[in-house]
Formats: structure tokens, sequence, C-alpha cells
């Protein structure tokens, strides 16, 4: 399937891949697709994107803030501790009082706590099921090739719950998919 992708929609999906990577998730999911396509489309789709606020930067920003497996083990150590009287939170604030915004994260990194992955990060099954329905919308439009725009509707049509929140603070789904397919018909 990835022969017929367009070198956007291609670097869509390296893009992902690193996305996942500098978030250490276990695996590729449908809003680090959605960062790769917001970075790699081209011109059109782009102002198109960012005229609903709908950038990289906001959606990495978002993700950043404290969301899936990133936050999970400061969850659990943060109710452990909560047990025994100590507010995990309060610490966290102090340290980067007194030590900088990052030093509290950057100890857990040097401590080995937490380790950027390496290698290969699969993709999850909700991501797989957006490649596929890319390739469903590509055929649909009569396209012989996958471009980013068919990459992000999948993404709507594959209607992952987190991704879904993502794009919604910025613009609700259907009207997302509208314009992308005027877009698509536009360029065609």
């Amino acid at each position: 399937m990835f022969e017929r992708f367009t070198r956007s929609a291609r670097v869509a999906v390296v893009l992902a891949q690193e996305d996942a990577r500098e978030l250490d998730a276990r695996e590729i999911r449908p809003e680090h697709v959605l960062v790769g396509v917001l970075q790699s489309s081209d011109h059109a789709l782009s102002v198109l994107l960012s005229g609903y606020g709908l950038t990289a930067d906001a959606i990495r920003e978002r993700l950043m803030r404290g969301s899936g497996a990133d936050q999970q083990p400061f969850d659990e150590d943060a109710d452990a501790l909560r047990s025994i009287g100590i507010d995990l939170g309060a610490v966290r604030d102090s340290v980067a009082r007194r030590f900088g915004a990052d030093a509290f994260d950057n100890a857990l990194n040097r401590s080995g706590r937490r380790k950027r992955r390496r290698g290969h990060i699969p993709f999850a099954r909700s991501s797989k099921k957006a490649l596929e329905l890319a390739l469903r919308e590509a055929i649909h439009n009569g396209d012989r090739e996958i471009r980013s725009e068919h990459l992000l509707l999948g993404i709507l049509r594959g209607a992952d719950e987190k991704v879904m929140e993502l794009i919604d603070e910025h613009i609700q789904a259907p009207q997302l998919r509208g314009s992308i397919i005027n877009l698509l018909n536009e360029a065609a």
C-alpha cells in the first residue's frame, strides 16, 4: 500500500514514528499520524488546517501536556505517595521553581526511569485502520495515489476517541471532512 503514497504522505508516516518516539509512546497512534500529516502537508492543506487552528504545534503541545502512557508512571507514583502524605505534584512544582521547568523530567531521564525508545515502533490497531481507510478514501475519490488529505480523511473516518477530541477542540469533524473533500475536488 505504501507505494501508492505520495511523498508528503510517506513523510507524514515517518514523522508520526518520530513523534511517537519523542513522546516515548509504545506504539504509533492516530494522534501521531495526525501530527505527521500536519507537519508534512502541502501548502493548500496547511492553509486550510491552520485556518482552523489545527497545527502540529497545537496538537503536540496538547499531547505533551500530559496524556497517555507518559503520564501514567507519574500518576501511579503520585497516588502511591499521596497515600503516605506526600504530594508529588507539589514536589514537582517546587523542583521546577528552584531548578527550572524541565528539571524534574530531566532527572527521570537520567535515572533511567524513562528512556527514549529506539528502533521500530509498531502501529496501533487504530492507526492501521486509519491508513486502510485512507486507501479507501482515495479509491472512493477516484484518486490513484494516497495523499495527506486521504490520511486525514482516514483518521477522521477511523474516529479514534483521543484524536477526535484533539480535532474537535479546533473544528467539528464533519466540517473538516467537508473542507478536505472540497480541497481534493478543487485539485482534481
